[in-house]
């Protein structure tokens, strides 16, 4: 059966109506599914909403299976309706049980339903079934048109208690057309995001209290630069503006900027409780005298009030130099040492710095990143590579560069968290010569905590991923991290699972785990439980690396990327194939999960992982 343009259809009564691909595409103007569509920095951002949005039905279908589907088709319900997102939900034999946008499909069968470009819905589900989701690409009509032709459609589906739980974006929307966002850009979005969430938590502790920090210009958890928090009622009234207090009061409805774009009506157009994204233009506060520039404010609703925090793009300076991906995930693992450290600050100050200070310590140490803490008059109380400096003015260093240290990280500290770029020497190489390092600072219990990357030392693979391989290693990620969570609550049953073939948590096509002691001995092994028992240091691989020595080497209690060559499951040869795994070292055992570059689709559109 073929999936019409209508979106009305009785249950199990599907409407069979002939569309040719090649005049559905030329007339829509829409790419085919084998274009890779690339997508716009608000396209991903709507990717982030519909996985956010699966997860909350998920949760609500755990609490009340019944109470969820009702609200899942109540339309007016915004946890399960933002724009053209809405959420699907599909029994195991593919019968829907509910849909946001056409409860009446409710009832149907998809594995008798193909879309415009011929597409089985039913089997395209099935075979992408996972419990850690999977993006499927297919064409179906979107609700918040006036047409009812179909759209190239990327959905979110994740496989959960027996249930496919979907939602899915439109690419191609208008919105964020043309503008590019760098990584700089994208960084202040996401402070921006957490500013929001701060200032949301503290407006349901004590409205007067947050309206009052929300306008304190000495209040760095909502000011930060150019960013601050504006929040309007639900008549487009502000209540707090955090720059300019004489507009608490302004009806919005009535506030236009230099263009002729009336904010108001902007408001109303992006109620979500998950955040929207629009743009502007409004006086930058960052920069004397003010101008008006383009602006792209996030805006989430909750309790009756939007909440609004906004960037400038192109103001926020990134890396002098290009990252790789490399470089990128070591940032992520700074960003993570960071917050570790600052969690064991706020408990035991001085075990906290002890444990920095430990070189035996994988947490604070991990390679060439450690952490380094200083006090509010910028004295190094803490430093992982040399505690010689402790006690030190930072202030009274300088690098290769000419940067004072004490007066750079003062002038970008954040609660948020920011890079900034200095030179230091790099403990990892035996050069005493001071290279770039790019460091990310973030402010807490009256410190500044640093961790920084060398950009250009980690290695990354030696393919270039493609989106598919970038989906395969989120999946492989997030398998890894449910091992190692299973194995803590119970080692025995985890290894048991690990090692049946028919469960999914730990079995995705070629994916599969495995896990080591510290001695890299092996104690389980989804895809050839004989290994188990196996000392990996005796082992080496078709190209002549060791191993269990590989492992050693890359320990890391933040996971790290590893390639060498070794048989894929999925295949019908015992030859071995590049192999990418990540590996995580927890509770004295590595645990890893790989993805074989060859076996990718290339068909698949995702964010990267």
């Amino acid at each position: 059966m073929l999936l019409s343009g209508h979106r009305l259809w009785a249950p199990k009564k599907i409407q069979l109506i002939a569309v040719a691909v090649a005049v559905t595409a030329l007339v829509l103007g829409l790419p085919s599914v084998e274009a890779d569509p690339e997508l716009t920095w608000y396209e991903e951002f709507r990717q982030q909403v519909a996985q956010e949005m699966v997860e909350n039905a998920i949760m609500a279908f755990d609490a009340d299976a019944e109470s969820a589907l009702m609200a899942i088709q109540d339309t007016d319900n915004m946890l399960f309706h933002d724009g053209e997102l809405y959420v699907f939900v599909l029994d195991d034999g593919n019968v829907l049980v509910a849909h946001g946008a056409t409860p009446d499909l409710v009832g149907s069968d998809f594995d008798e339903i193909f879309d415009t470009q011929g597409t089985n819905i039913g089997e395209l589900f099935t075979a992408n079934r996972s419990p850690y989701g999977k993006w499927v690409e297919y064409y179906w009509p979107n609700p918040t048109t006036e047409t009812e032709e179909s759209e190239l459609k990327i959905s979110w589906n994740k496989f959960h208690a027996g249930y496919t739980f979907g939602v899915g974006i439109y690419p191609g929307n208008e919105k964020g057309a043309g503008i590019t966002l760098t990584d700089a850009d994208r960084e202040r979005q996401r402070a921006a995001v957490e500013m929001t969430e701060q200032a949301i938590a503290a407006f349901g502790r004590d409205r007067d209290a947050a309206i009052a920090a929300v306008q304190d210009p000495d209040n760095r958890l909502y000011h930060d630069v150019e960013l601050y928090v504006n929040i309007a009622n639900d008549k487009n009234v502000l209540v707090a503006h955090g720059t300019t207090p004489e507009l608490i009061g302004v009806d919005l409805d009535w506030v236009s900027d230099v263009n002729g774009i009336n904010l108001g009506e902007l408001l109303e157009k992006n109620a979500s409780l998950y955040g929207n994204w629009d743009n502007y233009t409004w006086p930058n506060p960052a920069i004397t005298p003010e101008r008006h520039d383009l602006k792209i404010s996030g805006g989430k609703v909750h309790a009756g009030y939007t909440f609004i925090v906004g960037i400038y793009p192109g103001f926020a300076q990134g890396p002098s130099v290009e990252l790789t991906d490399a470089d990128r995930e070591r940032q992520r693992a700074a960003v993570e040492m960071t917050e570790q450290a600052i969690a064991a600050f706020g408990r035991d100050r001085d075990a906290a710095i002890a444990a920095v200070q430990d070189p035996d310590n994988r947490l604070y140490h991990d390679n060439e990143l450690y952490v380094v803490i200083t006090d509010s008059d910028n004295v190094l109380v803490a430093h992982g590579a040399d505690p010689g400096l402790v006690g030190e003015d930072g202030d009274d260093i300088v690098d290769a560069a000419g940067n004072n240290l004490g007066e750079l990280f003062e002038s970008n500290a954040s609660s948020y968290g920011r890079w900034v770029e200095n030179y230091r020497t790099n403990p990892a190489t035996e050069s005493d010569e001071e290279v770039l390092k790019y460091s990310w600072a973030k402010t807490g219990y009256g410190h500044v905590f640093i961790v920084g990357i060398y950009p250009g030392f980690a290695q990354g693979p030696s393919f270039e991923p493609i989106r598919a391989d970038m989906e395969r290693q989120r999946i492989a990620v997030a398998m890894t991290n449910q091992a190692i969570d299973a194995f803590v609550a119970d080692k025995e049953s985890a290894i048991s699972a690990i090692q049946d073939p028919d469960n999914a948590l730990y079995h995705d096509g070629e994916l599969y785990v495995f896990v080591w002691d510290e001695n890299n001995v092996a104690v389980a092994h989804g895809a050839t439980p004989s290994l188990v028992g196996t000392d990996f240091d005796g082992v080496e691989d078709t190209h002549g690396t060791n191993i269990g020595e590989l492992f050693t080497a890359n320990r890391s209690p933040y996971g790290k990327w590893v390639e060498y060559y070794w048989p894929n499951p999925a295949t019908e040869t015992d030859e071995s194939e590049l192999k990418l795994s990540w590996i995580k070292f927890h509770a004295g055992h590595t645990f890893g999960v790989g993805i074989y570059p060859e076996q990718a689709d290339a068909m698949m559109t995702s964010v990267s992982p």
